[in-house]
């Protein structure tokens, strides 16, 4: 079928009009506000998307109260699920902001503080990279900043954003001096983060949030729902012999605060079992922390909740 024979979906198309549409209201408002008020917008934003959005809210409420082992209706969820969409919006708006125009990085890397440095100088002292594993909690672009500018060399694997401009992370990663791998391209992909290892780069990636396509992934039980994983991060580190180190969102206020944790061993048992643990640690972090975590991300409120004991990895 042709591309003029196949039916218009006009649906589609309007909800990316109006994504579009939205990204560009909000870089116009950014570059008029500036960077230093960004903070503020985002913490706007975020609570007057929680409050309008209430069905989405209640959904959210309610599968993040079992996701945290408390039952639906828990009055301690409400305040929670209110502050992660405050953090995470700001996130969200520091990083357009941030790689739209080029911002002082003596701001930039006043805004945020790491723990755990060590271990990843301990890491890096093998000569084969280091992985850091992140999660959607706050503005972790920061960190990758910091880092290139003590001096590691820095790769960060991202997604291209349907709403933003097409090469707006490309370019705003090279502007701060860090190298961008776009996922989306597949292999080629996985051949550049294999590249940087042995260059003794730092690679920086997440996998919280699933990947689109099922077969692309390994099912594994997240947060209470089925969700493709991605097994990428494990499978690069066995291949690269590269250590891997998981990466914590502890704080938002008053700057972003983040915590290289120990490598996780890896390798051991079967492909499935290292990206098993990899999950587990990802759902350890989200709730010692639940305010900071973007559960209001389309990738993991839209799965159903499992309603069957969890896939069981085979060793």
């Amino acid at each position: 079928m042709s591309d003029a024979e196949r039916p218009v979906d006009f649906g589609r198309r309007l909800r990316r009009a109006r994504r579009r549409a939205l990204f560009l209201g909000l870089r116009t408002l950014l570059r008029v506000a500036g960077f230093q008020r960004v903070r503020l917008l985002g913490q706007l934003t975020g609570a007057l998307q929680y409050r309008l959005a209430w069905r989405q809210r209640r959904r959210i409420a309610h599968d993040m109260a079992l996701a945290l082992g408390k039952p639906p209706g828990d009055p301690s969820i409400a305040p929670l699920l209110r502050e992660a969409y405050r953090v995470n919006n700001t996130a969200v708006l520091e990083i357009l902001a941030m790689f739209d125009q080029r911002q002082d990085e003596d701001m930039l890397i006043a805004r945020c503080e790491v723990d755990g440095l060590a271990h990843l100088r301990t890491a890096m002292a093998g000569g084969r990279g280091a992985i850091l594993l992140a999660t959607h909690m706050g503005n972790a672009a920061l960190l990758t900043i910091q880092l290139a500018r003590a001096g590691w060399g820095v790769s960060v694997v991202y997604r291209e954003a349907r709403m933003m401009s097409a090469g707006l992370l490309q370019n705003g990663l090279e502007q701060y001096g860090i190298e961008g791998i776009l996922a989306n391209t597949g292999l080629r992909a996985y051949a550049q983060m294999v590249s940087a290892l042995k260059q003794g780069r730092i690679v920086f990636v997440m996998m919280d949030q699933g990947v689109q396509q099922a077969e692309t992934g390994l099912m594994q039980r997240f947060l209470g729902k089925d969700a493709a994983m991605p097994a990428g991060p494990a499978q690069l580190a066995r291949a690269a012999r590269a250590p891997l180190l998981p990466v914590a969102t502890t704080a938002a206020e008053p700057v972003w605060r983040f915590e290289i944790q120990p490598p996780v061993p890896l390798g051991q048992g079967s492909l499935a079992s290292d990206v098993e643990r990899l999950v587990q640690l990802t759902e350890q972090q989200v709730r010692q922390h639940p305010q900071l975590w973007s559960w209001h991300h389309r990738r993991w409120r839209k799965l159903p909740l499992a309603t069957t004991p969890p896939p069981v990895a085979s060793s």
